[in-house]
């Protein structure tokens, strides 16, 4: 799918290409005079250079400036650019300058390459090519999968961080209305914390105040509010605010946070921000809402493992858990569609709770592996994670030996400095060329220290063991335990009726951790290339291109690189 030199049908398209590029946040391209930032251009020259070293005519560029990776969902440029593929048919590849500029989702991933490769479409990556064959696809579905647990364990990261400084008593994003995010200095530190704000902080304690008299619904405060003249923060969108909406005034009255508390993922941690109110005036408040507007009753919710999981095949509503009681006043409970509970119309019977227990134990025969596929895999896994220790290691020898060159040019030049025959302009111009090629070998240098694909291929693996006997597996674990199986291997799980009208799952969705396995597994069988156990998995499928980075590194070289540069010279003078 990824490899170079794919022969495409469709008329007008080949040797034609399209560019993706993207940056994550709106950060990275505020960091330059240049309003695209830094990281943009340095995509489009690789990507450029990728494109003419193929010999291909680069049609249009798509450019995606601070927009998350984790869906293609929010992208506006990707979905123009599929638009174009689909409709036009006139490119037959993309060029990006690292998957992950694509991808950070391995179900995005999958359905967006099974389409492509439907449309004769190539993806053509700077940083991280691989070869279309089988061996070429699987690292690719590595290299997508390591690029999501990545942008996983960095998520994970952050709310880990942001979780410590709530316990400590920060406020973790941004404060409420009523209160100011600011910066001071602490020790000659720069500490980022809290402060009422001098405007909006008390006209939100009015609010509390006039509320607890009983003698206010929402509404009344809402235009209470608008005439005391309280408004959101200003926006670029609204530069003066917008009016309290009456939902945002009731969020404001339910939240702890004006008490002095700080919560964080459902825990609460005594803050270290100026309260707004007091614990009577808080209390007060709590009674008038449970009054006036019911809050606090709740219907009774039945709880059990598969919610959340099991979904209708037919309007692609959840299913719910129902009570019923017979005739004799026995109890007992079904999945119900909330389409057909709401009115919607829909059709599907209602299934008793074990039927559904059943059919979904039935469905973890679908992801299991035999086992010669499970040593095919895990033989192929290690393989593409030795092959990638390796391409590091000289990577980093490769970078510490130019590394050592250019700090020995850069101390040639400083003795010049003072010689009348060497103008200083041209040593200081000398010298700043050669900063900027050591900084960029140093920052190569980090990017090569940061986990790889060993790691992934470790977190992977465990999961070949589980997929060897998933049913039997599911079958001897508890509700708990299989709540979190469940969580493992599946998405959604959409059920239907059978012909013996017994609910069955129709179809479901992989969870992005055993994704790429699976997809492997249905195209090795669809292929019959899974051979016995203890195989060799070939590397390359008669290629010889290295499916890892090139020695080269990550960015385009320049001409005092000793070795293969990204122009077409074959080596530096």
């Amino acid at each position: 799918m990824t490899g170079h030199g794919r022969k495409t049908g469709r008329q007008g398209a080949a040797g034609r290409a399209v560019v993706y590029l993207r940056v994550s946040s709106k950060g990275q391209v505020d960091t330059d005079y240049d309003p695209e930032g830094n990281s943009i251009p340095a995509q489009r020259k690789a990507c450029l250079a990728l494109a003419e070293r193929m010999g291909l005519e680069v049609a249009d560029e798509y450019v995606e400036p601070g927009k998350s990776g984790r869906s293609i969902d929010g992208r506006p440029a990707f979905r123009k650019m599929m638009g174009r593929v689909r409709n036009e048919g006139d490119v037959a590849y993309i060029v990006v300058y690292m998957r992950s500029r694509l991808f950070r989702d391995t179900a995005d991933a999958a359905f967006t390459k099974k389409e492509l490769r439907g449309l004769g479409m190539t993806i053509l990556s700077v940083k991280d090519p691989t070869d279309d064959s089988p061996t070429g696809d699987l690292m690719a579905h590595m290299v997508d999968g390591f690029n999501e647990y990545q942008s996983r364990v960095s998520g994970q990261d952050i709310a880990y961080k942001m979780e410590a400084k709530a316990a400590r008593g920060g406020t973790p994003g941004r404060a409420p209305l009523g209160y100011l995010n600011v910066r001071e200095m602490v020790e000659g530190r720069e500490v980022r914390t809290v402060v009422p704000d001098p405007v909006r902080g008390p006209l939100v304690r009015m609010l509390f105040e006039r509320y607890a008299t009983g003698q206010f619904s929402f509404k009344g405060l809402r235009e209470l509010a608008v005439s005391a003249g309280l408004r959101t923060r200003p926006t670029k969108t609204y530069p003066a605010g917008t009016e309290l909406s009456i939902h945002k005034i009731g969020q404001i009255l339910r939240d702890r946070y004006y008490l002095g508390y700080v919560s964080f993922n459902g825990a609460e941690y005594p803050g270290r921000h100026e309260p707004l109110i007091n614990a009577d005036q808080f209390e007060r408040v709590q009674e008038v809402l449970v009054r006036q507007r019911g809050a606090g009753t709740r219907e009774r919710k039945w709880d059990h493992y598969l919610k959340g999981l099991v979904w209708c095949a037919r309007c692609g509503r959840r299913l719910i858990i129902e009570r019923g009681k017979s005739k004799t006043g026995r109890l007992y409970f079904y999945f119900l569609c909330m389409g057909r509970n709401e009115g919607d119309g829909c059709k599907l019977p209602r299934f008793p709770v074990a039927e559904v227990e059943s059919a979904v134990a039935a469905h973890y025969a679908t992801i299991a592996l035999s086992p010669n596929e499970a040593a095919f895999t895990r033989e192929g896994l290690e393989r593409v994670g030795r092959a990638d220790a390796e391409t590091t290691s000289a990577l980093k020898r490769n970078l510490k030996r130019e590394r050592k060159r250019l700090a020995a040019l850069e101390d040639q030049v400083l003795d010049l400095i003072g010689d009348p025959d060497w103008p200083t302009e041209k040593l200081t111009a000398k010298i700043q060329g050669i900063k900027a090629q050591r900084d960029a070998v140093e920052a190569q240098l980090a990017e090569a220290d940061r986990p790889r694909l060993d790691e992934a291929v470790a977190t992977v693996a465990p999961f070949i063991d589980l997929l060897a006997r998933p049913r039997a597996l599911y079958e001897s674990f508890s509700e708990d335990e299989r709540k979190v199986l469940n969580t493992i291997c599946f998405t959604r799980l959409y059920l239907d009726a059978d012909a013996d009208r017994r609910a069955s799952v129709l179809r479901g969705g992989v969870s992005e951790s055993i994704a790429p396995l699976i997809a492997f597994r249905d195209r090795e069988r669809r292929n019959g290339t899974c051979p016995e156990a203890g195989a060799v998995l070939p590397m390359g499928q008669g290629s010889s291109a290295n499916p890892m980075v090139e020695l080269r590194g990550f960015e385009p070289l320049t001409f005092s690189m000793p070795w293969k540069r990204a122009t077409n010279c074959a080596k530096a003078p």
